[in-house]
């Protein structure tokens, strides 16, 4: 099914909607079309007809509301979010270009699962690679090591029922692997859980106090940012794998 990409006073809403799919994302990101995109070739594209957005975010830049010491260009989950209890697949892929480079001692958010201002489940950005955090995982895994991580595709699956009760599950595959599974409690009662994803660092004056420069523009480009009741809607990997 092909996603149509619009951009609306600065609500990026991707259609046709299905019955779980997101409504829509908030833009939280410095003015001007750089920070975020949507791009064709000859940009990284996932598949043909899978829109992609690139996020570019450079020294000094944050899109309001910006928390203290901060940069970020990122899309915000708008709409009713994900209730505790329900059961659901959310899908992205995600690039990182060659040249893009990691900051060391300053992690860099690329997707976090939300519950209000209490961060579930975050996919970071450091200097051993992709890194799995968050209450739900438990110890920090790192799940794409650096030496695979930029110029190509990586494709992240998380399934998940986000509950305060022994119903709760998370289950995380990456390009086609479960690398985490857990059960049991994981979340509040009552409010719901968004996705947010782009580029977010902090603390920014670490990284200044240590290197005595400011922070380097980095670039990130999203595809297939998905979520329904059924892998099938949403798993890429039984595309291309």
């Amino acid at each position: 099914m092909r996603l149509v990409g619009l951009v609306v006073a600065g609500l990026i809403a991707v259609g046709p909607v299905l019955a779980q799919d997101f409504p829509g994302f908030a833009r939280q990101a410095a003015s001007g079309g750089h920070a975020v995109m949507e791009v064709a070739q000859p940009h990284p594209v996932r598949l043909p007809g899978v829109v992609t957005t690139r996020f570019e975010l450079r020294a000094g830049e944050c899109g309001p509301p910006c928390p203290a010491d901060t940069e970020r260009a990122e899309l915000s989950e708008a709409g009713p979010g994900i209730a505790p209890g329900t059961e659901a697949f959310t899908a992205l892929s995600l690039f990182i270009p060659r040249g893009t480079t990691a900051t060391p001692g300053l992690a860099v958010t690329l997707a976090r699962l939300v519950q209000g201002e209490r961060v579930l489940l975050a996919l970071d950005w450091r200097e051993a690679g992709l890194v799995a955090s968050g209450p739900a995982v438990g110890a920090e895994q790192v799940v794409v090591p650096a030496s695979a991580l930029t110029q190509r595709w990586h494709d992240v699956l998380i399934d998940q029922r986000w509950s305060a009760g022994a119903d709760g599950r998370l289950a995380l595959w990456v390009n086609g692997q479960r690398l985490i599974q857990s059960a049991g409690a994981n979340a509040a009662a009552a409010t719901p859980v968004r996705l947010v994803h782009g580029l977010s660092r902090s603390p920014v004056s670490a990284w200044t106090a240590r290197f005595g420069a400011r922070t380097p523009t980095q670039v990130v480009y999203f595809a297939h940012v998905r979520r329904d009741a059924d892998r099938a809607a949403v798993d890429i990997d039984l595309r291309v794998r």
